[in-house]
């Protein structure tokens, strides 16, 4: 069952990224290390409903794709209603496939969504005036530096409005390839997309999990094999290396950040062997993050409680490999002749939440 276990920063706030052009989601600075099924019973698609407001909440509206509905009921859900499966568990998160995906969906109290489809009548909506924005280094007109896409560059952008997608029953969704680099660390993070939520208010402090529904999509799926990488950087590193690297899976990274340099980060893994082309909702408690402050690449560990009272500037998304990491800082006589490698995740998202204590 542990097979189904597993936004360039724009700003100074994350000043490790920059180096890069890319985002954190996990992986850290580009060149410093990194911070350390069978169906059966059915659960209601969200929480049970309660109300715990951020304390700096504004009390302005919201889009309704925003923020989740002032009320909410799952006293009863009609008959072939969005429901998951037992959820398998994996270094303290889990994963749960979804059945009869967006069919009678809605948002407890309890929840804030960075991403939802709940309002029914929005179509296409417009991530910008959502504050999503995302990057895509693949068009910066370099010949050599992407020759190993599977695609053209521009195939890798982040898209100004969400997609009603089909699989889940007309939702909107956040589609996007999400690129990782294996050997260099400059553009490593090669693109990705983040959402600016500062004006909501919301600390650290607020959180209970971090959820995620999201669908690999076969079609433009491509992750090279470890036995593939081995080969390919034999005369660069040694097989245990890249072991320690990666594992051929999709991995996806996610930072949250303050407005200067404080920042929560995790990198959660998917088989594509096992849940491709399909729904699938991954639960992250916030305590199962990494805690630290990043200045000038250097990255000193905090604890869950030192952040508790620091309000979230965004929230970033990339591609990662495993570890988070690439292999040019293993690799002693770097030079521009060292082949590079992609991870290309093509990737849906339907809901991107907090779930609030």
């Amino acid at each position: 069952m542990q097979s189904l276990i597993k936004t360039c920063a724009l700003s100074l706030m994350f000043a490790g990224l920059t180096a890069c052009g890319g985002g954190g989601g996990g992986g850290g600075s580009d060149n410093k290390p990194q911070v350390s099924s069978s169906k059966s019973s059915v659960t209601p698609s969200s929480a049970p409903a309660s109300s715990t407001p951020a304390s700096s909440t504004p009390t302005t509206s919201a889009p309704a794709s925003s923020i989740a509905p002032s009320s909410s009921s799952v006293s009863s859900l009609a008959e072939g209603s969005e429901t998951t499966q037992t959820a398998t568990s994996f270094n303290g998160y889990s994963i749960a496939k979804i059945d009869n995906c967006g069919v009678g969906i809605s948002a407890a109290n309890k929840t804030f969504a960075i991403f939802a489809d709940y309002d029914g009548g929005v179509q296409n909506q417009s991530l910008s005036s959502l504050s999503f924005s995302g990057w895509n280094h693949a068009t910066n007109g370099s010949t050599t530096e992407w020759t190993q896409l599977k695609h053209t560059g521009s195939t890798y952008n982040f898209s100004t409005n969400a997609k009603m997608n089909d699989s889940c029953s007309g939702v909107d969704t956040i589609n996007m390839i999400l690129l990782k680099k294996i050997a260099d660390w400059d553009h490593q993070h090669s693109n990705g997309f983040e959402r600016n939520i500062l004006a909501y208010g919301y600390k650290f402090g607020d959180i209970e999990n971090l959820v995620f529904d999201v669908k690999i999509n076969s079609t433009k799926t491509s992750i090279p094999s470890v036995d593939s990488l081995k080969t390919t950087y034999a005369s660069y590193v040694n097989g245990a290396t890249v072991d320690a690297l990666e594992d051929g899976k999709v991995n996806i990274g996610i930072t949250l950040g303050d407005a200067t340099n404080m920042n929560a980060a995790i990198i959660f893994q998917l088989d594509q062997s096992a849940l491709t082309d399909q729904w699938a909702r991954v639960t992250i408690p916030m305590s199962k993050l990494s805690f630290y402050q990043e200045v000038n690449y250097v990255r000193t560990t905090k604890t869950q409680a030192d952040l508790s009272n620091v309000v979230i500037k965004r929230m970033l998304v990339v591609a990662e490999t495993k570890s988070g990491e690439v292999l040019r800082g293993k690799i002693a006589s770097w030079s521009a002749s060292v082949p590079e490698t992609f991870k290309e995740m093509d990737l849906s998202f339907k809901k991107i939440e907090f779930q609030l204590k």
